[in-house]
């Protein structure tokens, strides 16, 4: 019989759907990473919550067991890496705190709107100050909404029912689906700008770190409040609580910190912010939901091998992914590459294999691209929920195969329509390994898909190149590598890079105003493992 190890205050039922499928189950209080390791080695499933962190140390005590169960959305305290190492399969319950944290949303919108914790606090010490407490409506009011995935979702159907003007911002929403949901899609300044409320559904990721700060701040009414139920860190602390003393912002609520708990607490002393300690997902319906969907997902795993909710590995056998791993590698690298590289919103994916790849299936290959392409977008995707990510945001996806032969044995391409235009881009394995961006925009390349890329497109004339090569040696920024490609004599041309650093801001500016050069982009890739 299978025994399941359950930390963290599972809720009871959950526990019962694990009896109920057979299952031995031991239930402790969280556990010290040492503590586990001591335990962890005579059970199949492990499921926890966040009061537990699940290391590497652990895990390679771990000699039975095959999955991991996260009941709730974040995985930050499990060792994702140590756990594919191991062959141990990683789930997450994605869904199951989508209301609680919604309904938080806006109940510390209204307690930050009608000064609810401060009258409370009065009327707790025997006084009435009932003219302490003039507070503002909702009615009438633009929300703006960073991130209109499942909970942004959820909240502008429900400030809607208060008669409120719901805009948003969400880099891979389709107009469509926005339609859909009854929001208004905008870029980010004009959100600052418009905006009376401001809430945050967005992933913590490099591109939403420290996304409002000082100068995002300021753009905003001096009437806005902002609340931030998502990630700590989407909204740079000390600045808000500058902007929050000086009065550039009329208040805020936060669920969510940099440090958890929180320490160096700035906002100690204000009175206009309202603060919980990570509440959202904190109802009986939600950690409800959250044990019994855990407990079913592992059963039908460790009972069929059925993969629901994986954060860490796809669909895959262990052999078949050994196969394929230079492949795959090579899928996310361009989709990655793309998500960053291609400007405007995306509407439409087209993805086309032409030579052998060696295989029959490319399932796995286009879901390796579409979990690149998502990946610096959305939180906790992977190769098995990417499609269905896709999807829910209204994002086309095409395959096309071909046999026609081309100046490699095989070539990904991976084509992206925004409405801004298409970014096309081809790559390739050199001698079964070695990956390869072959093509950019239709100009041939040989360029490494790897750390710092920057792709510099220009007229082909003469000093251009040099230009640019001399702006980032003054940037102090060393060259790795470097491929030209041009489309004819004298017609369009580009530059790809590998650099040892990024370049600022400021050396991209520069780079922008060079003479004869049209357009520059910085794509940074992760580290190939």
């Amino acid at each position: 019989m299978a025994k399941i190890l359950v930390l963290d205050n599972l809720s009871e039922e959950g526990v019962a759907v694990f009896r109920e499928e057979g299952f031995e189950v031991d239930v402790k209080p969280p556990q010290k990473p040492e503590e586990l390791a001591a335990i962890i080695g005579g059970y199949d499933g492990l499921v926890v919550r966040s009061g537990t962190t699940v290391t590497a140390e652990a895990l390679a005590k771990a000699d039975n067991l095959k999955v991991i169960g996260r009941a709730g959305v974040g995985t930050d305290n499990i060792d994702k890496d140590a756990a594919t190492e191991r062959g141990i399969v990683v789930m997450n319950t994605p869904g199951g705190n989508t209301i609680s944290t919604c309904e938080h949303t806006l109940a510390l919108l209204f307690s930050l709107c009608r000064l609810i914790p401060a009258a409370h606090k009065t009327m707790a010490e025997g006084r009435w100050d009932r003219k302490l407490f003039n507070g503002c409506e909702v009615y009438g009011k633009t929300l703006g909404i960073i991130g209109l995935g499942r909970i942004g979702g959820e909240v502008a159907k429900r400030a809607q029912a208060f008669e409120m003007k719901v805009i948003g911002f969400d880099p891979i929403m389709t107009q469509l689906k926005a339609e859909a949901l009854g929001v208004e899609l905008v870029d980010l300044d004009t959100l600052y700008a418009r905006s009376d409320f401001i809430t945050i559904h967005a992933p913590k990721s490099p591109k939403t770190e420290n996304l409002i700060r000082t100068e995002q701040l300021k753009q905003m009414k001096d009437s806005c409040r902002i609340v931030n139920c998502a990630r700590g860190g989407i909204i740079n602390e000390a600045d808000l609580a500058q902007a929050l003393k000086n009065g550039d912002i009329a208040g805020a609520a936060l669920d969510v910190y940099t440090s958890e708990p929180f320490t160096d607490n700035p906002f100690i002393g204000l009175e206009n912010i309202v603060m919980t300690p990570h509440l959202a997902a904190s109802t009986d319906e939600a950690q409800l939901v959250v044990a019994i969907d855990v407990a079913k997902q592992m059963s039908e795993y460790l009972k069929t091998g059925a993969i629901v909710n994986a954060v860490n590995v796809p669909s895959l056998d262990a052999e078949t992914r050994k196969a394929l791993k230079p492949l795959l590698s090579l899928a996310e690298r361009l989709g990655h590459f793309q998500s960053l590289y291609a400007q405007g919103t995306p509407q439409k994916i087209e993805i086309e294999y032409t030579g052998d790849l060696g295989v029959t299936d490319t399932y796995s290959i286009t879901t390796g691209i579409l979990c690149g392409f998502l990946k610096p977008l959305v939180e906790n995707v992977n190769m098995v929920s990417a499609p269905a990510q896709l999807k829910a945001h209204g994002i086309e996806c095409s395959e096309t195969r071909s046999a026609d032969n081309s100046d490699y044995s095989f070539e990904i391409g991976v084509s992206i329509t925004t409405d801004q235009g298409t970014f096309s881009l081809k790559g390739t394995l050199f001698h079964g390994s070695d990956p390869r961006i072959c093509s950019v925009d239709g100009m041939r390349v040989d360029a490494k898909p790897e750390g710092h890329m920057l792709v510099c497109k220009n007229e082909d004339k003469p000093s251009v190149v040099g230009n640019i090569c001399t702006t980032i040696g003054q940037a102090g920024v060393n060259i790795a590598n470097l491929t030209l490609g041009r489309d004819c004599v004298g017609g369009n041309a580009l530059v790809v890079f590998n650099l040892d650093q990024p370049l600022s801001d400021e050396a991209l500016e520069t780079l922008r105003g060079l003479d004869h050069v049209n357009s520059v982009g910085l794509v940074t890739l992760p580290e190939a493992k």
